[in-house]
């Protein structure tokens, strides 16, 4: 390896004689691939749940990119199900180390036997279905239901209920018996994992949306904290156990920021990434600024997001066709770095799934390269 200013020297002094003849140019080459490590770095919200249309029609599609795409790290958000981290982890084999927060499993009978997220909990949805299904309004819905005693059943079923939508029916399926991944974030790496942990942003708090990190130490790339922050879901905050806490969803997002940033004090060329739901404004590609205070953050602590300045495409983006009730396009997925030597970033997963006319997701991926 070599440290940024070896490999500025080395650049520059390459720069300055490639011009000249072929040989010192290959030479150059091997010179920097000799001492560059390079590692490529995803983020992709994969959208792995019944809120998003066609989730049963994407979900193969999204399982096979994790098996073959071309990344060393990677980190994904909204992988809710249990059974759809067991079908990744059997799918992207022992080759991938593969990681989620612990999962949130209900059991009967002294733990001996799982059983689905909501078991105990059928008056409590028949109360939401017989009160709330008419309302359209997310707080609306949610006061709701919290008024139908949703918050007092397990952080299983209320995760489950909050993310299946149309297809809550699952949440009482004793074929599954689904375990919950309640942040939904989730760690892979083809390079070795020296350590790795999660942390929830409100420790033993029930939530609709309990959101937490994970941070885990990785062999030649450094510090990789793999988060999915607080989002923009609407003017009213509804959060009930939050309320005397935070104001609104972006104060929430500026209070996940700060932790995030927090922990990479902690770290050694650290690398945060995720759907952080924070964007600047890029007026020459139509991206619309939305809790850009965090994002502000971020570059106040000393990172940057070099997707941003060296693309600055949406990848939440009015055109995508599995967008729906949100009329502008952001970049709310990052990968922010500090201490790291950058060699390009690139917006991926666009395509269309062969013969169908949507996408894997309703976020498009990123990728960023280093070279340590």
């Amino acid at each position: 390896m070599t440290n940024h200013t070896d490999f500025s020297v080395l650049l520059s002094l390459c720069a300055d004689r490639v011009h000249t003849m072929t040989l010192v140019q290959l030479l150059c080459m091997t010179s920097l691939l000799g001492v560059i490590q390079t590692v490529k770095i995803h983020s992709y919200n994969v959208a792995l749940l019944d809120l998003v249309d066609h989730y049963e029609e994407r979900k193969p599609s999204v399982i096979q990119t994790l098996t073959t795409g071309d990344y060393d790290v990677m980190c994904i958000q909204e992988v809710w199900y249990g059974s759809d981290v067991a079908e990744i982890r059997k799918t992207v084999g022992s080759s991938v180390f593969v990681y989620t927060p612990p999962l949130f499993q209900e059991t009967v009978l002294w733990n001996w036997v799982n059983v689905p997220p909501c078991h105990n909990a059928a008056l409590t949805v028949a109360c939401i279905f017989y009160n709330c299904a008419s309302l359209t309004n997310k707080a609306a819905l949610t006061n709701c239901s919290v008024g139908c005693g949703m918050m007092s059943e397990s952080q299983a079923c209320i995760s489950c209920l909050t993310v299946s939508g149309k297809g809550a029916l699952r949440c009482f399926d004793y074929r599954k018996r689904e375990a919950m991944n309640v942040p939904g974030v989730m760690l892979l790496s083809q390079r070795k994992v020296n350590s790795v942990k999660s942390v929830f942003f409100e420790p033993n708090v029930k939530q609709i949306l309990r959101r937490a990190f994970i941070e885990a130490e990785i062999e030649g790339v450094g510090t990789v904290i793999c988060s999915h922050t607080a989002s923009n879901i609407g003017q009213e905050y509804y959060e009930p156990n939050l309320l005397n806490v935070y104001s609104s969803w972006e104060e929430q997002n500026l209070a996940d920021s700060r932790k995030l940033t927090a922990a990479a004090r902690r770290s050694n060329k650290p690398l945060i990434m995720g759907d952080l739901n924070t964007s600047p404004g890029i007026p020459a590609f139509n991206v619309i600024a939305d809790f850009e205070g965090a994002y502000n953050h971020f570059l106040s602590e000393g990172f940057a997001s070099p997707y941003v300045t060296m693309v600055g495409l949406c990848t939440y983006c009015v055109q995508n066709p599995l967008r729906s009730g949100w009329n502008y396009s952001h970049v709310l997925d990052h990968i922010f770095v500090r201490d790291h030597t950058v060699l390009s970033a690139k917006r991926i997963y666009v395509e269309n799934i062969p013969l169908q006319d949507f996408p894997r997701s309703d976020h498009y991926g990123i990728e960023v390269e280093v070279g340590n």
